[in-house]
């Protein structure tokens, strides 16, 4: 049955990556997929609960090197949100944390893939009745383009507005092509949003490209060409970027890591005669 995938991790030479569950989401298939149709979706039934919702992941990432410990993305929050779209589910986070033996001061960078509520909004927490960084000892990393595509535009701020007013004096750029620590390399994956990234992650001949969301579901896999209602920055760029992160995770060595994919994050892909196919988990 399918399931929001739960506490895992991988390791990479000396790196490893634990998927921290915040949470789960269920997507209304052909809201999301706005192209397909009830027929479509019935060659990917197991994608889908009793009720016909398309299951999602929902967490963040812990990167540990010797030298760093590195969150990839904050979650939602002990939140539930709910729109015609999708309902989100979170505050799972910091319980998951604990499991790593690790407390929110341990975090020495966090790093965000791009600024929707359900991947910065756990950076914010409660504290005395006022809102405060959750990790108060993190370095705090976005793209420039995905923050200054908040600039002007009031009505886009609203879902994350505290996160944005608590980071303003704290976030620092992470560009294309530039490393946040040795060995971790940020890529430009623009289409979700016009400032998304995705992190490759190198250890000897083994790689590890942390996605954000390229992709929201396995069934993307072998439909990247589906327009996704989500990919608010440019749906057509997306696609593209969705092929292209096909091809780097076709390459020998080397594993995916998909947010709000269900049963497990971590993604083998192998290129077929007509595209591309999910390994088995």
């Amino acid at each position: 049955m399918v399931k929001a995938a739960t506490y895992s991790s991988i390791t990479a030479g000396d790196v490893r990556i634990t998927y921290l569950p915040d949470g789960y989401i269920l997507f209304n298939p052909t809201t999301v997929f706005p192209t397909t149709t009830a027929t479509d979706w019935q060659l990917y039934r197991n994608e889908l609960d009793d009720n016909g919702q398309l299951v999602g992941s929902l967490g963040a990432y812990l990167l540990q090197t010797p030298e760093q410990t590195i969150l990839i993305d904050a979650g939602l929050g002990p939140v539930t949100y709910e729109s015609s779209r999708f309902k989100c589910y979170g505050g799972q986070l910091l319980s998951n944390l604990e499991r790593v033996e690790l407390d929110p001061a341990d975090i020495d960078i966090v790093f965000f893939t791009h600024m929707h509520s359900d991947h910065v909004n756990g950076a914010v927490r409660e504290v005395n009745g006022e809102p405060a960084l959750t990790f108060p000892n993190a370095r705090y990393l976005v793209r420039s383009a995905e923050w200054h595509r908040f600039d002007n535009q009031p009505a886009s701020r609203a879902s994350v507005a505290d996160a944005l007013n608590l980071l303003e004096q704290r976030i620092e750029f992470a560009e294309e092509g530039g490393f946040i620590v040795p060995g971790v390399r940020v890529l430009a994956t623009p289409g979700h949003t016009t400032g998304h990234a995705s992190l490759l992650v190198t250890a000897g001949k083994e790689r590890v490209i942390i996605l954000g969301d390229i992709f929201h579901s396995a069934v993307q896999i072998e439909h990247p060409e589906w327009t996704n209602s989500l990919d608010g920055g440019d749906p057509e760029q997306a696609k593209v970027t969705r092929r292209q992160m096909l091809q780097e995770l076709a390459q020998p060595a080397t594993t995916g890591v998909a947010t709000h994919v269900a049963n497990s994050v971590f993604l083998k892909v192998a290129a077929t005669h007509n595209g591309f196919q999910l390994l088995e988990r």
